[in-house]
């Protein structure tokens, strides 16, 4: 692949495997690379361990309803101190 590189003033096309060198001649080019499928696949293995590790406890599962619960009553509150026709 010739990628561009400027030598003593001009911007010249380079092989960056072999070093052929050819002048640059056009005022734009397009550099495009195939990415072979292998490459792009990913696969994702989660073990048992990490999805233990993630669940929550019982205490913060508990937490976390009595901090929803008191939301929905603070919501409710301030629905019910609004005037019909404000919001």
């Amino acid at each position: 692949m010739l990628v561009p590189e400027k030598r003593s003033g001009e911007i010249v096309l380079v092989c960056r495997n072999c070093g052929f060198v050819k002048k640059h001649t056009s005022q734009s080019y397009k550099v495009r690379q195939d990415i072979g499928e292998e490459k792009r696949r990913k696969i994702t293995i989660v073990s048992e361990s990490e999805v233990r590790s993630t669940r929550r406890s019982e205490e913060e599962l508990e937490l976390m309803e009595d901090y929803h619960k008191a939301t929905l009553e603070l919501m409710e509150a301030e629905s019910e101190e609004r005037p019909e026709g404000s919001g």
